[in-house]
């Protein structure tokens, strides 16, 4: 039986009363948002109407978007154009359609470094070494990687020609059809021919995964790889999530699932602080053995990566080792805007760990980040990090022949002195000696902020000397030119000199003349400089 439902009168009315309020609040916010693009639409039409010569107005509105992020003062907030979303998708999903090969340049061709897992490339024959002379007849000597890389991207289905020298010597031309390219971002220790070899310690029972990025596929990979693994015996894993920019949300909470049977993971608040919370705890649904873990963290380690980190590590449920990551506590949103014009990633709430901990860096910021555990912080110099990086390359490229004669990947001494990975030697001995029945072994420092802050520290001093050492070439070079234009009968040209000395600052011309001797208290230089702008005046009080 169908039951009819009226609205009656007196309902009516008091709908259409509240619509009657609404409606002018509704119409004023609108002519508020139209009212502030007044002075912006004066000014463009001005320009478009009296500037002596044409504009480019595709710029100026690049300006003005540009403009409008920058006031926001957020690094992670930006205007991606139409231009550039193609790369930017890439790097956001790990997807892109092309022939899926990693490439270098070497010796001035552009070089396949390794093809990738299930990509046309692979299937076409192509392998590591393969050095590509041509691509669509166009020789690809001392032309730009990424116009080269161009030519290999495209439509789905579409074909591309390229032309490769095999390290035998041989040439040939292959003929590959591009499809979608999803990027693989779970890594084993080793290749082992296609597939790829997760064992450290294949006798113990110690695994090793490294997670390069958190896409959309990334937990799909991770469930595949962990089958492979349980089909041995599992009892220990280094989970590696060094130089793991991060990625989405949601796959960092699924990723954490994995392995916490219970606790909170996460949580986001918005711009109404914990009025707009909203958290996420783990799920006993599908979670991995409790078995001795570590995760490698390093300070390109960053959003995602620190959740994950973060969440086991507060948790109890996995050590962490290495150094404090990059300390990004920021989510952001991807806005693709209508039309086809362009893409905005913008900033929409931060996220704290279980502790409530928000580990954004700031520019005071003492804490950041997500640091190791006491005892397992495990510097490594920059020199040495790529060292390991080319070291750790080698055996992860895709070859016709493979032989791990001499390796020995469950001797922690083995890898410092064949990989110079200390920070995953250091974890695979602590798991080990774990696995023995002891208790977690002292294995690195207990000072991560300050290896973080000396660290930086390093890499600021060597940026200053390399500064300090090529002003020294430019200013032998402008003695030089001084020296000719002398012998040109023209007087030198020397920069506006400043010297500072007890309290004091004293501004020369570019001839050597003396502007005028400024005195410098409280240690504020900065004023001081702004005043040499305004008058030569003899003293400076603040």
């Amino acid at each position: 039986m169908r039951i009819k439902k009226t609205v009656g009168p007196a309902l009516l009315i008091v709908l259409f009363a509240a619509l009657l309020v609404q409606l002018p609040k509704a119409i004023a916010d609108r002519n508020s948002s139209y009212s502030w693009f007044d002075p912006i639409v004066d000014v463009r039409h001005l320009i478009l109407e009296r500037f002596y010569k044409a504009p480019d107005e595709a710029a100026m509105q690049r300006a003005m978007i540009d403009a409008m992020i920058r006031t926001l003062d957020d690094p992670h907030t930006v205007f991606v154009p139409p231009a550039d979303e193609r790369d930017f998708n890439k790097d956001l999903r790990g997807t892109y359609v092309g022939i899926g090969a990693e490439v270098n340049v070497v010796e001035g061709f552009l070089t396949i470094s390794t093809p990738m897992d299930d990509s046309p490339s692979l299937e076409a024959g192509v392998m590591a070494g393969d050095v590509v002379l041509e691509i669509n007849g166009t020789s690809t000597f001392k032309v730009p990687i990424n116009d080269s890389i161009d030519l290999l991207l495209g439509e789905a289905g579409t074909t591309v020609n390229i032309k490769v020298r095999h390290l035998g010597g041989e040439e040939e031309n292959l003929t590959i059809t591009r499809r979608k390219i999803v990027a693989r971002t779970v890594k084993g220790v080793r290749r082992k021919g296609l597939a790829w070899d997760y064992w450290l310690d294949s006798q113990v029972g110690i695994a090793y995964v490294r997670l390069t990025q958190f896409t959309d596929s990334s937990i799909d990979e991770l469930k595949d790889a962990f089958r492979q693994i349980q089909r041995g015996d599992l009892n220990g894993l280094v989970f590696d999530l060094r130089d793991n920019p991060g990625g989405g949300l949601s796959t960092a909470i699924q990723v954490s699932n994995l392995f916490l049977t219970k606790g909170k993971i996460v949580s986001m608040r918005g711009r109404k602080g914990k009025d707009s919370e909203k958290s996420w705890s783990a799920q006993t649904k599908n979670t991995l053995p409790d078995f001795p873990m570590v995760v490698l963290l390093n300070g390109g380690s960053a959003s995602a990566s620190e959740i994950v980190a973060g969440a086991l590590q507060e948790n109890a449920r996995a050590k962490v080792l290495g150094a404090r990551s990059f300390g990004k506590g920021s989510v952001q949103e991807v806005h693709e805007l209508p039309y086809h014009r362009g893409t905005l990633k913008v900033t929409a709430a931060r996220y704290y760990l279980p502790s409530g901990r928000n580990i954004a860096r700031e520019k005071d910021s003492i804490i950041w980040g997500v640091d190791p555990d006491p005892g397992y912080a495990v510097p490594m110099t920059d020199e040495i990090y790529g060292t390991m990086l080319q070291a750790r390359r080698e055996y992860e490229i895709i070859r016709e022949e493979i032989s791990h004669e001499g390796q020995d990947w469950s001797d922690p001494n083995w890898i410092k002195e064949n990989i110079s990975d200390l920070q995953l030697a250091a974890a695979l001995e602590a798991i080990q000696t774990r696995l023995k029945g002891d208790d977690w072994p002292v294995v690195g420092q207990d000072n991560p902020g300050i290896l973080a802050l000396d660290k930086e520290s390093t890499r600021r001093l060597n940026e200053r000397e390399r500064i300090i050492k090529r002003l020294k070439q430019i200013d032998e070079r402008l003695s030089e030119i001084n020296q000719l234009a002398a012998r040109a009968g023209r007087p030198p040209l020397l920069p506006p000199e400043i010297e500072t000395a007890e309290g004091t600052i004293t501004v020369r011309d570019k001839h050597g003349n003396v502007i005028g001797t400024y005195r410098i208290e409280d240690g504020n230089l900065e004023l001081a400089l702004q005043q040499v702008h305004l008058s030569p005046i003899e003293s400076i009080a603040q």
